[in-house]
């Protein structure tokens, strides 16, 4: 057998399979070639927020005052000023006052939408790992919890924009798999998924099903095939869509004129290395 022209992953995480499924190309630069990216804002500003929740809700649902968030939030801010990432920012004194004005805006955003001592949390940030069989899917949940009902939710927090009125289920794709690998690992499939805009206060829902998550884990299992074949051949194609404005790689993307086959010696001079603290 030909071996492939790029190794094949055998551990995906579900923002891989998602950035697969936006743009195969995009998906090789980042995953298979794995080179460098610059730190964009918004992505450093979320796992911001996400870090000061954690704080906030390790605490005993007693203790989880807004006086706890203040604290929870200067300990965040303490540990993001010197990390690699939120230096590469380069961000001017009227820049950085901006994002920490906007991330407590976004923790307020929280409190809008729920009170964090009623919350029955099991797990945060919790690593979760399944194999199905062809590869290995792993990811990392923001909130497993019980709700009021004790029925198993897995909640994530999301500081962009509100998808408009009718189309939040797109954006649960990630959600399932991480429902799937909940069932594989904790023997228990949650019945809700949970995503919460912090932005508008905005929670959107959705109930999971025996008959979802099997259609997941097929869809899953089909893209893993997907890049498989890909690595196979070499070709990984490209999908044009209004994210291509905020990608790293647009550069050498035929898409737009350029090369892919340069971006491995030109994205390291281009991009520094900085690690994902």
């Amino acid at each position: 057998m030909t071996p492939p022209v790029y190794p094949i992953p055998l551990t995906l995480s579900p923002s891989r399979i998602s950035a697969y499924r936006t743009c195969p190309l995009q998906f090789r630069f980042a995953s298979i070639e794995k080179l460098p990216e610059p730190p964009q804002i918004h992505q450093v500003k979320g796992n911001f927020v996400h870090r000061v929740l954690e704080l906030l809700l390790a605490n005993e649902p007693d203790n989880r005052t807004v006086e706890a968030a203040r604290q929870a939030f200067t300990q965040a801010q303490q540990e993001y000023e010197p990390s690699a990432r939120f230096v590469a920012l380069g961000l001017g004194d009227d820049a950085r006052e901006a994002f920490w004005k906007d991330s407590r805006d976004l923790v307020n955003g929280y409190y809008r939408m729920e009170n964090p001592r009623n919350t029955k949390v099991l797990g945060l940030e919790l690593r979760l790992d399944a194999d199905l069989g062809k590869f290995k899917l792993g990811g990392i949940i923001d909130r497993l919890e019980h709700d009021e009902n004790g029925d198993l939710v897995i909640s994530d927090y999301k500081t962009g924009k509100t998808p408009p009125q009718g189309r939040g289920a797109e954006k649960m794709d990630n959600m399932h798999l991480y429902a799937l690998l909940c069932l594989r690992t904790r023997g228990e499939l949650p019945k809700k998924l949970r995503l919460m805009y912090l932005k508008t206060s905005t929670p959107i829902e959705i109930e999971v099903t025996q008959e979802s998550n099997a259609a997941c884990e097929a869809a899953a299992i089909k893209t893993f095939d997907q890049i498989s074949e890909s690595c196979q051949s070499g070709e990984f194609a490209t999908h044009r869509s209004g994210l291509c404005n905020f990608c790293a790689f647009k550069k050498w993307c035929p898409e737009f004129g350029g090369d892919p086959t340069q971006a491995q010696f030109e994205a390291p001079k281009l991009y520094p290395v900085v690690s994902r603290d």
